[in-house]
C-alpha cells in the first residue's frame, strides 16, 4: 500500500525532503525557479525548505532529477509504445505523474554505473527525460490552473534509492545517447548542449525492433 503525499504545499516539499528528494520552489502556476540559483538551491534541509514555503506558500514544488530518470510524455494522445504493450507495460513499475496538459512522467531511479542527462524529442516526438541537471514539478503543483498529481497506487513514496530501474531496452537507447555525446570531437560541426544529447534515429529504430540497419 502506497502512501499519498500532503495536499499543502509545505507539507508536500518537506514529505518529499525526507524522502530523500532534494526540492525548490518556482512560481506560482508556473515552472520558472523562485531562488537565486535555480534548482542548484535544491534541497532536503527543513529549515530552508520551511523559509522558503512560509515566504511563498502557493510556490510549487519542484524536484532536482540528479541520479533519477524522469520520462516526459507530452499530451495524452501522445504514441509513444503505442504499438509496443510489452515495452508499455515495463513502465509499470514506476511511479507515474500525471501532469496538467495530460501527459505522464515516469519516475525511476538511474542504475549504478550509469550517468544520464536530460534530453528533448530524442526517444520520440514529444518525449523528453529529465535526469543530472534537470527538475521537475510535482504534485500538488500546479499550471495553467490545474494541479499535477499522481495516478492511483503509483505515488512517489519511496525513497530514490528504492524507486525501480528502468526497462533494459531504455536503459539501452539513453546509453546511446550518452556515448553519442561523449564521441563528438571537439571540433565537430554537430552542435548539442549537454542537457539536450542527440541519438541517431536508426538507433531509436532498432531498439524499438523496427528492421532497419545501423549505418
Amino acid at each position: 500500500m502506497t502512501v499519498a503525499p500532503p495536499a499543502n504545499m509545505l507539507q508536500t516539499a518537506l514529505w518529499y525532503a525526507e524522502l530523500g528528494y532534494a526540492v525548490f520552489p518556482c512560481a506560482p502556476g508556473r515552472k520558472v525557479p523562485m531562488t537565486e540559483h535555480g534548482l542548484r538551491d535544491a534541497t532536503t534541509d527543513a529549515e530552508q525548505i520551511t523559509q522558503w514555503w512560509t515566504r511563498h506558500p502557493d510556490a510549487n514544488v519542484a524536484i532536482r532529477t540528479d541520479g533519477l530518470l524522469v520520462i516526459d510524455v507530452d499530451g495524452e494522445k501522445n504514441a509513444w509504445l503505442g504499438n509496443e504493450p510489452d515495452k508499455l507495460a515495463d513502465l509499470d513499475p514506476a511511479a507515474l505523474s500525471l501532469t496538467p496538459h495530460d501527459g505522464r512522467q515516469y519516475f525511476f531511479r538511474q542504475p549504478e554505473g550509469h550517468v544520464w542527462r536530460n534530453t528533448a524529442g530524442r526517444l520520440a516526438p514529444r518525449v523528453d527525460t529529465r535526469a543530472n541537471g534537470g527538475y521537475v514539478l510535482v504534485a500538488p503543483s500546479v499550471v495553467d490552473g490545474t494541479a499535477y498529481r499522481w495516478a492511483e497506487d503509483r505515488e512517489l513514496s519511496t525513497p530514490p534509492h528504492r524507486l525501480s530501474d528502468p526497462p533494459a531496452w531504455l536503459v539501452e537507447l539513453l546509453d546511446a545517447l550518452a556515448t553519442r555525446l561523449d564521441l563528438i570531437p571537439a571540433d565537430s560541426d554537430e552542435h548539442f548542449t549537454t542537457n539536450d544529447v542527440s541519438l541517431s534515429q536508426d538507433h531509436v529504430d532498432a531498439v524499438f525492433g523496427v528492421a532497419v540497419s545501423l549505418a
